[in-house]
């Protein structure tokens, strides 16, 4: 279930409603019903969060309420941006107000260059609207899932889909760097940033590179001697010379290397160390 505002689609109990994808439904929330559309059709799936309940298909009276909603959630936007400048507190920008189908929960989206103290904003938004009232700071990869559609791999935006993309840390071009991989226009995703399956995959770099031996390292292989000049993580092996000409060169496993080569292995003397330089794997995980 996808519902305006909400970071990622979540999890509803359709109860014995005929529902297809494209549905809208009210659904029940701790704040008070909301309205959603349906994002996937029901299957069994395990929660990452407890499911909320869908009361009933969107009724025409629900429509209008909603209507007037956005209105206020216009209104409200604006109020808080007023009150932002009456009080001097710069570098804000109200983006958006989702509102509660009973009118008694403002969610208020702010955009922010640094932490800002919007405490004076919350509390006249709430004597003048009779509401909870909640400020909740948006990022660009926040905005970018809100809006979802589809990356250049054909899938859907990773912080659309899955609310573990913005819980695994920063995201920056260092990270392209130790994974080899040239920072480029096709490393940053639709919020600007570099993409989140680059963080992703990094442990997966990091623990392959704990294994396989750094680059020039010297290697033993069935009495050949060789040297180690680039990596394939996906493939869990590394690209060894075995003499001047570049049709010397071959992949091997590194389960292969250890077994031939004992002392090959990280922090063998003469190395380079793994992110140093241009060392690291070249291939980015699939």
């Amino acid at each position: 279930m996808r519902v305006s505002g909400w970071r990622v689609p979540r999890l509803c109990h359709a109860r014995d409603l005929d529902l297809r994808v494209g549905y809208r439904v009210v659904v029940e929330t701790e704040v008070g019903d909301v309205v959603g559309r349906v994002a996937l059709t029901p299957r069994r799936r395990e929660p990452y969060a407890e499911p909320y309940e869908i009361s009933r298909v969107l009724t025409e009276d629900d429509e209008r309420r909603e209507s007037a909603n956005r209105e206020l959630g216009r209104e409200v936007r604006n109020e808080a941006q007023k009150l932002a400048r009456d009080y001097r507190i710069g570098g804000v920008q109200f983006i958006g107000c989702d509102v509660s189908l009973n009118g008694e929960y403002l969610e208020v989206k702010y955009q922010a260059d640094r932490e800002v103290n919007l405490g004076v904003v919350r509390e006249k938004l709430e004597a003048r609207y009779d509401a909870r009232v909640e400020l909740v700071r948006f990022t660009f990869i926040e905005r970018s899932g809100d809006a979802g559609g589809c990356d250049t791999c054909g899938l859907p935006l990773c912080c659309a889909v899955w609310s573990g993309a913005r819980s695994m840390g920063p995201v920056n071009v260092r990270l392209a760097k130790q994974q080899g991989v040239t920072p480029n226009e096709k490393i940053i995703g639709c919020c600007g940033e570099v993409k989140c399956c680059m963080r992703y995959e990094h442990e997966t770099y990091k623990e392959f590179k704990q294994r396989a031996p750094f680059k020039n390292t010297a290697v033993n292989l069935e009495g050949r001697e060789g040297r180690v000049v680039d990596y394939s993580m996906v493939r869990e092996s590394v690209l060894v010379q075995f003499g001047p000409k570049r049709s010397d060169q071959e992949l091997v496993p590194i389960s292969r290397l250890a077994e031939d080569g004992p002392d090959a292995g990280p922090g063998a003397p003469g190395t380079d160390a793994p992110g140093s330089g241009d060392s690291g794997p070249e291939e980015t995980g699939e």
